[in-house]
């Protein structure tokens, strides 16, 4: 979508609110470094185009449908119209939030089929929160995936039945939960009886997990795209045993902002049409002679308060992220008027 072509439509839009749905599980640690790094600047920068943005939990939102052709919604208690509303329905699954997955799931498809419009539609907020779905979805992607084995865990799981999908890996492995983040859970196995035991763990709250190569000392790529093109790109090591720890929680190296590589560019354009939404953020991994494409997430954070080179970019993203928003937003309203 061009500059232009964006203005045009932003100016035609009837939005007057951005809701993100958002669990309220997290700590009070959690929260205050959230509230500070990224969503008080949000909400400042989609001020400045006329949009009040509020976190709201699922539990928020009611719905009355007693005559089904006309159906009312409410915010805690305000109604709420798909022409003055945007709704921002990542999944949200991590380990504090997962008592609220059944909820997020059903409310997003009432929300879709009652016409608001979701800049993360359900069908895709829901395959790319799996990284096994994720690679499905992204199989003939020109930078592969990361090849990924998923297994279930639980009461079953240590009769080894999962062992014949294995065989195409090697140890060591890296073994992680299939839909968190945030590295959260990631461990090195070196053979059988630590993947039986990492097995065993994730059992214990029937967590799916998926196991991939383990690369030392990887370098990962991250790239923010705006309607399909690329808007920011940093580049980082993750260190650490488990390949997960940055200088955000401890490491020691710091990240830099860059210059898109040549290398990716033809894989991003094929990300953006596989996922038709008009903001994500595409991860690759390297181990300095292959890159594969490792993630992707339809919400990426842009943290604010990192560096001052950090803040602009963030600030831009943002900017051109609403923009999208209300572009997108006023073009469904025009096509179902």
């Amino acid at each position: 979508m061009s500059e232009q072509h964006s203005t045009v439509s932003e100016q035609h839009s009837t939005v007057r609110r951005l809701v993100w749905i958002y669990p309220e599980r997290a700590s009070a640690h959690q929260r205050g470094f959230e509230d500070r790094n990224i969503w008080h600047t949000y909400q400042r920068l989609a001020a400045e185009l006329g949009l009040e943005l509020t976190l709201n939990k699922p539990d928020d939102v009611a719905v009355d449908a007693t005559d089904p052709a006309k159906p009312k919604v409410y915010l805690k208690g305000e109604p709420v119209t798909p022409q003055d509303t945007v709704f921002v329905t990542m999944l949200w699954a991590l380990p504090h939030q997962l008592a609220d997955v059944g909820n997020q799931v059903h409310l997003y498809t009432v929300l879709e089929k009652l016409g608001f419009y979701l800049p993360m539609p359900p069908q895709l907020a829901y395959t790319v929160v799996d990284k096994m779905a994720t690679a499905l979805h992204l199989a003939g992607s020109p930078i592969p995936p990361l090849p990924t084995v998923r297994i279930g865990t639980g009461r079953d799981a240590m009769t080894g039945h999962y062992d014949p999908a294995l065989a195409e890996l090697s140890y060591p492995m890296l073994v992680k939960p299939a839909n968190w983040g945030m590295g959260l859970g990631v461990s090195v196995v070196h053979n059988i009886h630590d993947l039986r035991g990492v097995i065993g763990l994730a059992g214990g709250s029937e967590t799916p997990l998926v196991i991939q190569p383990y690369l030392k000392d990887p370098r990962e790529t991250r790239i923010y795209v705006v309607e399909g093109e690329p808007l920011a790109v940093f580049q980082g090591w993750k260190e650490g045993y488990c390949g997960m720890v940055t200088n955000r929680i401890g490491g020691e190296r710091s990240w830099s902002y860059v210059e898109l590589p040549e290398r990716m560019r033809e894989t991003v354009a094929y990300v953006a049409e596989r996922l038709p939404c008009p903001y994500f953020s595409v991860d690759f991994i390297s181990d300095g002679e292959q890159d594969w494409l490792s993630e992707v997430e339809l919400d990426g954070g842009a943290a604010f308060g990192m560096s001052e080179e950090g803040d602009r970019l963030a600030t831009e993203m943002m900017r051109a992220r609403y923009r999208a928003y209300l572009a997108r937003h006023a073009e469904l309203m025009a096509a179902g008027s």
